[in-house]
């Protein structure tokens, strides 16, 4: 294990933890990117150019090499800086007058690098060398400064970067004190292809089949997937459900669904969620750009002309960037010669290159803009091949398109650019070049496959609708689903009988005609005041229902009145009506209470809505479904009466007791039945999944609600039956000790869908159709 911490270790920790361990915690060596050695290069060379500029500018006293900060020099050249278990190499460190251990004077860091961009990684570098300095002189540096490429030296405020380093460093220290037991969770990423242990990850990664494989999964999305036990993408594959086809929507913004696209991957098909819709023209044009991003410079713009099925490439080199302007007109001349063309491309590179450039050179795009088409829309979030990403190169290769370089990538074209500037050797241009119109057929060939799976993807074996997949038959298996789906759809209920409708009586005139305003007692008529429709003179209490031994009960001269707000149902409908019960209290001189009417007793105890109304409430919740919301404004429009949420939930607590006794009697005719069926059924309440199981001989039927699927609901209600249990093949009901019987309905639809899956079985489509003629001879 290395014994100390440098800033490439900690660079490495920000990319990826793994690549940290392997350099901190193990001797593998991996093999640097040739980019990244040119990096290295550069950063020598601008070293080397920056300090011969500072000496020159500054007398030589003032110079030191070496680590010896006490020495007080103006300018501290190449060393390292060691604090355990930190080791910083700086490039070049300035004297400030600022008090610190040292003194009355303090250092600050410059770094060199090799690039003309400063990237948070350098910023990072940088704030590292501050820190082991800090420590060396018992006071962090304020700023720091970083020399780019073209000379530009870029100060930068340390203080706030500090903050970031202590999350960074500590992971790093405790591996320092104890070595740990396995290597980090392996996770490719974006900074994978420039890193040295690049083909080390992606062997382990594919033999483990790992998530990260697939190239928008990140990090969380790995660890929500953990949590639910799916550590592969061949995993993942399985969770991909259709969802449900409902009524169009406004278009929302379309997700690239990671389980879809390991789908795809393990049944080597692709999906579709929406088909591609390309309007194809006789002259397309085929756009690809190369720059180099850290100097916001392009030197290749290449275009493929389709022109009647003829293609032809067009490259627009730039030698340097004094040459971007001429290769800039030069294109727009060509582009302009067909003004009705699309310009097909590949990501948002090109749209971004093409604005820089009209910027920079004073000219429009107005006639380019419009004609762009990104390719890329047409396939993220709705076709899914079989790829581990959506990169042109993932899908290319897999339509069959080739690039003739091997290690051909983005990367490696910054490569070949800056070898043909160090040598002028045209055989780097060539592959650029080569390169380019490669990318060009690429994007040409996709184009050419999204229209072709447009047209074909009906009736191409390879090509599936994610959300309603085709169903493949042979001419005996076409004859067997068709037999199959119409017993399945005649063993469902007829629910629209269960519906209800409004439906006059056959003779019965209802011309009459209408006179104006409301009925008395009609919901249109509107009254200021609750006014009984009835009053009921009631007997009193004659023995006491607290006191043993039949109390008598003495009556007394308090009056007792109750109103009762109810529905009466007619022919025509219903009706309101406010009931006022009234009847003298009776006096128990045993216990002393006053007691009401015997009558009361039948009424809830502080509702004032009768059994007809509580009804209606229940009817529109449980039946037509309705929210509380609803049902309070419906109930306050047609009764004139308001209710709360609070009240609606009386209501349920007091029809459960009610029909508890019904309930029993059910269970009584149930059990005695010769038969009885079973079936379960997920729910979702409030975001809670419950199940929901039936009971029923046809003509009794028992619900009851568990929180799991577990039959012990089951058990507890059927112990002693003696009749025969009817269900499907769930396990949980085969414990019990009556007879059983497995529903034929559930056997025929699972045999059905698995001639589904294996259409081409041949032993086991004849083993269904002998299954079928028995169901069509006992027909």
């Amino acid at each position: 294990m290395k014994t100390m911490i440098t800033a490439e270790m900690l660079t490495a920790y920000s990319h990826c933890p793994r690549k940290a361990y392997l350099l901190l915690c193990t001797d593998a060596k991996g093999v640097p990117h040739e980019y990244e050695c040119i990096l290295e290069q550069q950063k020598s060379l601008n070293r080397k150019k920056y300090i011969d500029a500072l000496k020159h500018t500054c007398p030589n006293g003032t110079f030191l090499n070496g680590n010896d900060l006490s020495s007080g020099r103006d300018f501290i050249f190449g060393a390292t800086l060691q604090v355990e278990p930190f080791a910083a190499s700086y490039d070049v460190l300035t004297k400030r007058a600022s008090p610190s251990s040292l003194g009355s004077y303090s250092y600050e860091p410059t770094m060199v690098v090799g690039t003309y961009s400063i990237s948070k990684e350098q910023e990072l570098a940088l704030a590292f060398t501050g820190f082991v300095l800090g420590q060396l002189q018992q006071t962090l540096p304020a700023v720091g400064c970083i020399v780019r490429m073209d000379g530009q030296v870029n100060e930068l405020r340390l203080e706030p970067r500090y903050n970031m380093l202590k999350s960074l460093l500590d992971p790093l220290e405790e591996w320092l004190r104890t070595a740990p037991a396995q290597s980090p969770l392996l996770l490719l990423n974006k900074h994978c292809p420039s890193c040295p242990f690049q083909t080390l990850c992606q062997q382990q990664a594919e033999k483990e089949d790992t998530l990260s494989l697939l190239d928008r999964m990140t990090p969380k999305a790995i660890q929500r997937y953990h949590k639910k036990g799916i550590f592969t993408v061949t995993q993942l594959s399985y969770l991909f459900r259709k969802r449900r086809i409902r009524k169009p929507k406004k278009k929302t913004q379309v997700l690239h669904k990671l389980e879809l696209q390991a789908l795809a991957i393990r049944t080597n098909k692709i999906y579709l969620q929406e088909r591609p819709v390309l309007a194809r023209h006789s002259v397309e044009l085929f756009l690809d750009i190369e720059g180099i991003p850290d100097q916001h410079v392009y030197y290749l713009i290449g275009l493929l002309i389709s022109e009647n099925n003829e293609c032809s490439y067009h490259p627009f080199w730039a030698d340097t960037s004094l040459d971007e302007e001429r290769m800039w007109h030069v294109f727009l001349q060509k582009v302009s010669q067909y003004p009705e063309a699309p310009i097909y491309h590949y990501g948002g590179y090109e749209p971004h290159a093409l604005e820089r450039l009209a910027a920079r050179y004073q000219t429009t795009c107005e006639t380019i803009t419009p004609r762009l088409v990104n390719i890329l829309t047409c396939i993220y979030g709705k076709v899914y091949f079989p790829v581990r990403s959506n990169g042109l190169k993932d899908i290319g290769r897999f339509i069959g398109a080739s690039w003739t370089a091997p290690d051909a990538s983005g990367l490696q074209s910054l490569v070949w650019r800056h070898r043909w500037q160090e040598t002028q050797n045209v055989e780097y241009q060539h592959l650029l070049m080569t390169y380019n119109e490669e990318d060009c057929q690429a994007l040409h060939l996709l184009t050419n496959e999204l229209s072709t799976i447009a047209s074909t993807a009906d009736s191409e074996p390879t090509i599936d609708f994610a959300d309603q997949p085709k169903q493949i038959a042979t001419p005996v298996g076409e004859q067997i689903h068709s037999r199959f789906e119409e017993i399945l759809k005649s063993a469902h209920g007829d629910y629209d009988k269960k519906k209800i409708r409004i439906q006059q009586e056959e003779g019965k005139d209802t011309t009459k005609e209408k006179s104006a305003g409301g009925k008395r007692d009609h919901q249109g008529e509107m009254r200021p005041t609750l006014k009984a429709t009835e009053v009921i003179h009631v007997p009193p209490r004659e023995i006491c229902p607290k006191c043993s031994g039949n109390v008598p009960l003495e009556v007394s001269t308090n009056m007792a009145e109750r109103t009762i707000i109810d529905i009466v149902f007619t022919e025509d409908g219903c009706r309101k009506t406010v009931t006022t019960y009234i009847g003298p209290k009776s006096y128990c001189r045993k216990c002393y209470h006053f007691h009401y009417p015997e009558v009361w007793s039948k009424f809830a105890r502080v509702q004032r809505f009768g059994h007809g109304l509580q009804t209606w409430v229940i009817y529109q919740r449980m039946v037509l479904r309705l929210p509380y919301l609803i049902i309070v404004q419906a109930f306050e429009e047609l009764f004139h009466e308001q209710i709360g949420g609070s009240t609606i939930t009386y209501f349920f607590k007091y029809f459960a007791q009610y029909y508890a006794e019904t309930e029993g009697l059910l269970l009584q005719r149930l059990l005695a039945s010769p038969f009885i069926h079973a079936d379960e059924t997920r729910i979702n309440i409030r975001g809670t999944e419950q199940y929901v199981w039936v009971f029923t001989d046809g003509s009794h039927v028992i619900f009851r609600l568990t929180e799991t699927r577990e039959a012990t609901i089951v058990h507890e209600l059927l112990a002693d039956y003696q009749g025969i249990l009817i269900s499907d093949f769930y396990g949980g009901y085969d414990g019990l000790k009556c007879q059983q019987q497995k529903c034929l309905v559930h056997l025929i639809r699972d045999m059905n869908d698995d001639l589904w899956k294996a259409p081409f079985d041949g032993e086991f489509e004849a083993f269904i159709l002998e299954v079928k003629n028995l169901v069509d001879d006992h027909k």
